[in-house]
């Protein structure tokens, strides 16, 4: 079962996307605000951290600056992005930071995050499969 983060101050956001979550096989830990998400990403592994962009105390950026610096193997820990904002300054930021991928939360459907999540453990197993297969030729 793959272990995911969701660090949303939302409340009633959050509850929903733990529950779809849930429903569909993963195994959901929430944050409430970036400093409790920083905490949580130092205290145990995750498969996929989803950072929302706007939280108190620190901002998904901040958390994301900050998972890439640390001298761990969270540091590569697959990271996207749920916001509402859709401004190319601050989706260029998050890049820059080292984010994999990006969700504009008004955009899709929680269902339809979901979908985009297995598709990127999708991906990320055909592209291992593929090299795996490459070294053994």
């Amino acid at each position: 079962m793959r272990k995911i983060l969701i660090a949303e101050d939302d409340y009633y956001i959050r509850d929903v996307y733990k529950e779809i979550f849930e429903l569909s096989g993963y195994e959901v830990t929430v944050a409430v605000d970036g400093a409790d998400a920083l905490n949580k990403i130092k205290s145990q592994p995750f498969d996929m951290i989803l950072l929302d962009v706007m939280m108190p105390q620190l901002s998904g950026i901040d958390v994301l600056r900050a998972l890439r610096g640390m001298n761990s193997p969270v540091k590569s820990t697959p990271v996207y992005m749920i916001t509402n904002l859709g401004q190319d300054q601050v989706i260029e930021e998050a890049f820059q930071s080292g984010m994999d991928g990006y969700i504009i939360k008004s955009q899709v459907t929680p269902q339809q995050l979901v979908d985009e999540i297995n598709n990127f453990f999708a991906n990320k197993a055909a592209q291992e499969q593929k090299v795996s297969t490459d070294k053994v030729q």
